[in-house]
């Protein structure tokens, strides 16, 4: 008897991105988490007001230009961790340039674009309101990312290697 496994693509109401519906009714969600370099680490505090104008004014005036160089940086940063290094490659001159072009863009959003939000949220929040904001843009990047047909394509690829009877084990008492 073959297994059929069918992944379908969902919108997530709530997060604006897609996931995957497994045959076996769970949910695997894919979402990319962003820090920029001076925002490694992340905090488990709560954004304050400062920190969410911030970021709207992050989210809302930044175009999609700016969301695919923060991508490009992201995958230029990540292609020089060993764990994924042999898939593909990204030479020193390509890694130079996304940090210089997320350098731009990271100087002009807090220096000209949004100024006033930023000079508010570090005076009154500190650097966790710079990391804060910057997630909620990486999310934003990320999701336009993830929107892409081709990666929708990509990451579907996964539910033929999974198996729904052991899957549907997990929820047998």
């Amino acid at each position: 008897m073959s297994k059929t496994r069918i992944a379908v693509v969902q919108p997530d109401p709530f997060l604006g991105i897609s996931h995957f519906k497994l045959p076996f009714g769970g949910y695997m969600r894919f979402r990319m988490i962003v820090m920029a370099a001076t925002l490694l680490a992340a905090g488990a505090a709560q954004a304050g007001p400062y920190t969410d104008d911030l970021s709207k004014c992050l989210v809302g005036k930044s175009t999609m230009d700016d969301h695919l160089v923060l991508v490009q940086w992201i995958y230029a940063a990540l292609s020089r961790n060993p764990a994924v290094a042999s898939m593909g490659t990204v030479s020193d001159s390509q890694v130079d340039q996304a940090n210089q072009r997320m350098a731009e863009l990271f100087m002009r959003l807090l220096t000209v674009t949004c100024k006033d939000q930023a000079k508010l949220a570090l005076k009154y929040e500190g650097d966790f309101a710079m990391q804060q904001s910057f997630e909620q843009l990486g999310n934003v990047a990320g999701r336009d990312m993830f929107a892409s047909p081709d990666v929708q394509k990509g990451m579907s690829g996964l539910a033929k290697y999974i198996d729904p009877t052991m899957m549907m084990e997990l929820k047998s008492p």
